[in-house]
């Protein structure tokens, strides 16, 4: 089961991507990340055959479960109460009751291990944060996104375009740079074009990689830098090191987040940065990257925490697949890759239902599948490297989604003015 996605898990994603939009969705996604947290923990720490988990460890994995499962349950339940109920509604609401019943079954091995006091503690403590995230997450201020459906800058587009295809299929080191310098102009040529004015802060980070490219070929001598070869040539510590930071630079500015997050459109340059770090600095200087791990995860924290409190879900998706990135973790590295397509397809399948397109809302349940899942992956990498950040990460996704969890206050009616009597 390790090295599988829980079916009960992606009945719960298909849920929350069904479900209406409102507080059954809102409880739904609530249930997929809280769950998701509980399986990525299990996932994270496999036991031997026929051993029971810790004690401690089993508690906190139960109350996780549980929580997701009655969440999902609610879910189900709020959508199912509504007046005139479609069959559709009805049949994600039993896909989402489903998803919560087969997550909690799964964990039955944490239910029986766990002492009943620790295991009253550690609900008691996820329900009392999951509140106060889910009000923390309703306290956000819309921004302008000047990135939206008008016609993007041919300019920029073909930056993008470029860059892209320069970092995806360049068979050497110097055409991904190449690829990352271009799109991360292209990006803010969109952004100038669409009305903001930012400083070309993140175009001008990338040019470090020319001095990297300078070193990196002098290290490496005659045989030059393929990326089939780089993980053979001889990178001492130090270079590792100064590498790495370089990289995770001109990558993080490329990927529009926290504090450039006005320079980039996230959702189209993150992908050209995830190349940087999959196909040339991962190769390359795992160590180093390793070595600046414990800086660039509160990094990534804060912007994935900026892009929820200021509605930013382009930029949400790109932090989350960054906690991915920054592990070097084979799963983590995958769970980047579906986060960042998933994001597109989802903002292409918005785009195709606000047309009228059917088939818009058959593309955005598929993306929810794979952003769910991607961050499945990644959590499970996330908790394996580094828990404090991974579970803050999530914090952040809880706060999103709950923000509809909650049901509204309501105003008072203001009294009618009556006429004075004559």
């Amino acid at each position: 089961m390790q090295n599988m996605i829980h079916p009960a898990f992606l009945l719960l994603l298909l849920g929350a991507a069904l479900l209406p939009i409102g507080r059954p969705r809102s409880l739904a996604a609530l249930a997929a990340v809280t769950s998701g947290l509980g399986l990525a923990g299990l996932r994270s720490r496999p036991t031997l055959e026929g051993s029971a988990p810790a004690p401690g460890f089993a508690a906190v994995e139960a109350a996780l479960l549980a929580v997701g499962a009655a969440l999902a349950i609610a879910a189900a339940l709020a959508a199912l109460r509504r007046a005139g109920t479609p069959t559709g509604v009805a049949g994600s609401a039993a896909a989402a009751a489903a998803g919560g019943i087969g997550v909690a079954l799964s964990g039955a091995p944490c239910f029986a291990a766990a002492p009943a006091g620790a295991f009253v503690v550690a609900l008691g403590t996820v329900v009392g944060v999951g509140l106060l995230l889910v009000v923390a997450g309703r306290r956000t201020v819309r921004v302008d996104q000047p990135v939206g459906d008008s016609p993007a800058p041919l300019a920029g587009v073909a930056g993008i375009g470029a860059g892209a295809m320069l970092a995806a299929v360049g068979p050497g080191a110097g055409l991904v740079f190449l690829g990352t310098i271009l799109a991360a102009a292209g990006g803010w040529h969109m952004r100038r074009a669409a009305g903001s004015r930012p400083l070309p802060i993140a175009p001008l980070l990338t040019l470090v990689l020319i001095p990297a490219w300078w070193l990196m070929r002098t290290i490496a001598g005659p045989e030059g830098l393929a990326i089939a070869s780089l993980a053979d040539q001889p990178w001492s510590p130090a270079a590792e090191r100064l590498l790495a930071g370089v990289l995770l630079l001109a990558a993080w500015g490329t990927s529009g987040l926290w504090p450039l997050h006005g320079e980039e459109p996230a959702g189209l340059t993150t992908m050209v940065a995830a190349m940087l770090i999959v196909r040339v600095a991962i190769p390359a200087v795992p160590d180093g990257l390793e070595h600046w791990r414990a800086l660039v995860l509160p990094v990534v924290v804060a912007g994935l925490w900026h892009a929820v409190f200021t509605q930013r879900r382009a930029a949400a998706v790109a932090a989350l697949a960054w906690v991915g990135l920054a592990t070097v973790d084979p799963a983590g590295e995958a769970g980047a890759g579906l986060i960042l397509v998933g994001g597109l397809a989802m903002d292409l399948g918005e785009r195709l239902s606000r047309g009228g397109h059917m088939i818009g809302g058959f593309i955005r349940a598929g993306a929810v599948l794979l952003v769910g899942v991607g961050a499945l992956l990644a959590a499970e990498a996330g908790l394996r490297a580094e828990v404090v950040y991974t579970v803050l990460a999530a914090g952040a996704l809880a706060a999103a989604a709950g923000r509809g969890a909650l049901p509204q206050a309501r105003t008072a009616r203001e009294p009618r003015a009556t006429a004075p009597s004559a």
